[in-house]
């Protein structure tokens, strides 16, 4: 399993703080400019803990996540502060691409089904700080939620149980004992405080990762966009940038669709994509009636998504896509 080196930031009054203790001023407190920051230094996601707790202070949070969203070369994710089913939505529609529920909260446990039904179990992770939290609600999270946020280290009581994958998120500082965490069979991420320390080189930790044959996280992002910048003409970079993106995503796509290929009867599978990507025309043409741009923006997305599932089920590559709409022209 793939690797992803994942910082992340905690939020309060629009500003980057410290952490769960004191919550000072995490630099100067800019989540923008940190947000770029680690997008250029090999992140292969951002992982944000909303503190806010009043309803004031909770829609200005969720206006600065979109603003972060809009910068932000990698994948966001938002714990933190998630009441109720309205909330997962804003914050997808405000371009957030995962959303974890907290499972000390029993609102939270309550929400996943729905939330999950509504808007993919891709979308959805769980986070737990005692592995009871697991055990208790595991054929729940097993069914509805695309990966554990594991806070406190339990990973390893949850591999005994589950093939579910889990985001290890720990203080833990030391290189040696990172790697060893990275080691476990179902671990699929690393947040915490070494991955956000602004000093640790990600892209040298990756390297340290494939040389003790961990196999980390290749997507095309800040690393390999720096090649389009050499390039002559803005044009140009824009159309391989996109075009780019576009691959690595269906190249996932294939990655995901191997791994699971064993476990997935092709005509299930092929009909589980149509489903989908019928569910996401309809919603698509209500979005735009109601002509709520941010939502049209979303559906649009999900369904370009599943249409490139469609793609990579009938060995359509992103290159004969294009070729067929450049003939059109």
């Amino acid at each position: 399993m793939k690797k992803c080196m994942i910082p992340c930031l905690y939020l309060q009054y629009e500003k980057a703080v410290t952490g769960f203790g004191q919550r000072n001023l995490f630099g100067d407190g800019d989540v923008e400019a940190l947000a770029k920051f680690y997008g250029d230094n090999g992140a292969d996601g951002l992982l944000i803990f909303d503190f806010s707790s009043e309803d004031q202070e909770h829609e200005k949070s969720i206006e600065k996540i979109h603003d972060i969203c809009k910068v932000s070369e990698t994948p966001v994710i938002v714990a933190g502060n998630i009441k109720e089913t309205e909330d997962v939505r804003r914050l997808l529609y405000a371009g957030c691409a995962q959303i974890v529920l907290n499972f000390s909260k029993e609102s939270n446990i309550q929400m996943l089904k729905k939330s999950s039904g509504q808007f993919g179990k891709e979308r959805m992770i769980v986070s737990i700080s005692s592995v009871n939290e697991f055990m208790d609600n595991q054929a729940l999270i097993e069914k509805y939620a695309g990966a554990v946020l594991a806070l406190d280290a339990v990973q390893d009581e949850i591999a005994v149980v589950s093939s579910v994958p889990v985001i290890l998120h720990t203080e833990e500082n030391r290189e040696d004992t990172i790697m060893e965490l990275l080691r476990g069979r179902y671990v699929s991420g690393l947040s915490g405080s070494f991955i956000s320390c602004k000093e640790t080189d990600i892209y040298a930790f990756k390297e340290k990762c494939e040389e003790n044959n961990l196999d980390v996280h290749r997507d095309f992002h800040m690393k390999e966009k720096r090649k389009f910048d050499e390039m002559s003409g803005n044009d140009q970079e824009e159309k391989l940038s996109s075009l780019g993106i576009l691959q690595d995503i269906y190249a996932g796509i294939l990655e995901r669709r191997e791994s699971s290929a064993k476990d997935t009867h092709i005509d299930k599978e092929l009909d589980r994509i149509l489903k989908k990507i019928g569910e996401d025309c309809m919603e698509m043409a209500i979005a735009a009636k109601n002509q709520d741009k941010e939502e049209v923006k979303y559906r649009i997305s999900d369904f370009l998504y599943h249409v490139m599932w469609l793609m990579a089920e009938k060995d359509i590559t992103c290159e004969e896509i294009t070729n067929e709409i450049s003939a059109r022209s």
